[in-house]
């Protein structure tokens, strides 16, 4: 009776210790795979924290180039901005500015002028100051004694009045009288001798 009963409890002990084994062995598998897990976390958010670092540091790069580019373009965009300006004070000046009309048309016309070529101005005459609703212009008359291609030359000149690129007052021509004369005897030219009537704009 008494080995019955040893070899029932040396059975159920036996079985304990399975049963036991077979849940540390439950629980270490699942610790394992819960570890693993977690570590795949870890390593995704370690490899997205170091391309985070990464990335700050090229932006912080980029940001101090950026501005570096920046504070140059400045310099640059306060230069152009100011050239502008003292172009459009040419152009479109705040005041009849005749006199540096007068000079400007005075320096085209002695870079028109040769002897076999000639572009003379025999007369400037500024009229009364017009207005009109956005802006004011001076009317001024011109007599003008030209080779074909210097007038042509004049007609461009006039054309092309009032771009930056210029940089000649802006002005246009309103009526203009033409007569024409052989040339001298040295020459095959066709001598034109005109008046012109124009109109400079200022602002309002």
């Amino acid at each position: 009776m008494a080995n019955t009963t040893y070899t029932i409890q040396k059975r159920r002990q036996k079985m304990h210790i399975k049963v036991y084994a077979v849940l540390c062995l439950i629980v270490i598998v699942v610790m394992g795979f819960y570890s693993y897990k977690k570590w795949q976390e870890y390593s995704i958010f370690r490899d997205a924290v170091a391309q985070n670092t990464e990335l700050i540091a090229a932006l912080r790069v980029n940001l101090t180039e950026e501005i570096a580019e920046y504070d140059s373009s400045k310099s640059g965009f306060a230069s152009l901005s100011k050239e502008i300006t003292e172009t459009l004070s040419v152009i479109f000046p705040e005041t009849d500015r005749y006199t540096d009309l007068t000079r400007q048309i005075d320096q085209f016309e002695e870079d028109l002028y040769s002897k076999n070529n000639p572009f003379e101005i025999s007369s400037i005459d500024y009229d009364n100051i017009e207005e009109d609703e956005n802006f004011q212009y001076l009317p001024f008359r011109m007599s003008i004694k030209s080779s074909r291609e210097n007038f042509t030359d004049f007609l461009k000149f006039v054309e092309t009045s009032g771009s930056l690129e210029s940089g000649t007052r802006l002005m246009d021509v309103t009526s203009i009288r033409l007569n024409f004369q052989e040339g001298e005897e040295d020459s095959d030219e066709l001598i034109i001798n005109f008046t012109v009537q124009l109109n400079a704009y200022f602002q309002k």
